[in-house]
């Protein structure tokens, strides 16, 4: 089996991770925006049983996309032009810190990925950096879409903060709950309106389908959760227990809307899993330290 592995470099991950955090602990005033997410039937977009590129990468982009794109209005052409103006030999030694290199170039840069500069597009216009306009910017930043280098950036990006998110828990809560609330309004006589790729994953009113959990998704979960029951942190290796059983939950119950996406399992023993109802949501905030402090 091939490892699958990734290339970290971990470019301004911790800052979009905590955005993240703030907007899922703060739903209510980001409500506007979360609406561009999951509004407009959006959300039936992550009722599909467990993609690999899940629910959680989707909104992992999303919130990245919007703050790549909101640095726009932060880009203040006219102080940047006024610093290489009055720097030029300062800059002829350290190109790098050309006024003119903007936030975007600079991480793709970083990630190695291959782009035209600011200061070539604007020659391709016919133009210089001191002639540039804000519309420049934004439509220097929509040419790196169209070429597909904002999407690189994007993809490096929403892989490591996945990485990092994924093991919060309590993160993934809140994150499903916003789904689940979404999906657990859909009432019966509206499930025949919605289109038939996605009706067939309601089993009923606000409730989708149960399915088999994929191998790559008990896996990922397992060897996230360190083989232990999320609620008990009971063993479930096999090596000081042979008698315990490993059962895959949903943090957020298909009953209460919750979906069939890797970001939505935990792992837990039989005994918790039995004692747990269909309708509580439940995990903990507790994790396996690397090494005890105390030896």
């Amino acid at each position: 089996m091939q490892r699958a592995l990734f290339e970290g470099r971990f470019y301004q991950t911790y800052y979009f991770a905590n955005a993240i955090i703030n907007v899922l602990r703060n739903q209510f005033e980001y409500l506007h925006d979360l609406d561009g997410f999951y509004g407009d039937d959006k959300y039936l977009t992550f009722i599909r049983p467990f993609p690999k590129y899940s629910a959680l990468h989707y909104f992992i982009e999303f919130v990245i996309d919007a703050i790549i794109s909101d640095e726009i209005n932060d880009i203040k052409l006219d102080i940047r032009q006024d610093q290489a103006g009055n720097k030029v030999n300062f800059i002829d030694d350290f190109g790098e810190l050309h006024p003119s290199v903007l936030p975007i170039n600079e991480a793709l840069t970083y990630y190695g990925i291959k782009h035209i500069s600011f200061q070539d597009w604007l020659k391709e216009q016919g133009k210089d950096f001191q002639q540039a306009m804000d519309d420049d910017v934004s439509d220097y930043y929509d040419d790196l879409r169209l070429e597909g280098e904002f999407d690189s950036l994007l993809e490096k990006a929403v892989q490591e903060v996945f990485f990092v998110v994924f093991q919060n828990r309590k993160l993934l809560l809140l994150f499903n709950e916003m789904i689940a609330g979404q999906v657990a309004e859909v009432q019966l006589s509206e499930i025949s309106d919605i289109d038939d790729e996605y009706r067939e994953y309601f089993a009923s009113s606000g409730v989708l389908k149960r399915v088999n959990i994929p191998k790559w998704a008990k896996r990922a979960v397992y060897y996230r959760d360190r083989g232990l029951c999320t609620i008990c942190h009971c063993d479930l290796s096999g090596e000081l227990n042979i008698s315990n059983r490993e059962h895959y939950d949903h943090i957020v119950p298909l009953a209460k809307g919750g979906l069939n996406d890797v970001s939505n399992i935990q792992l837990l023993c039989q005994d918790c899993n039995l004692k747990k109802r269909d309708i509580e949501i439940i995990t903990s905030d507790f994790y396996e330290n690397w090494y005890s402090m105390r030896d």
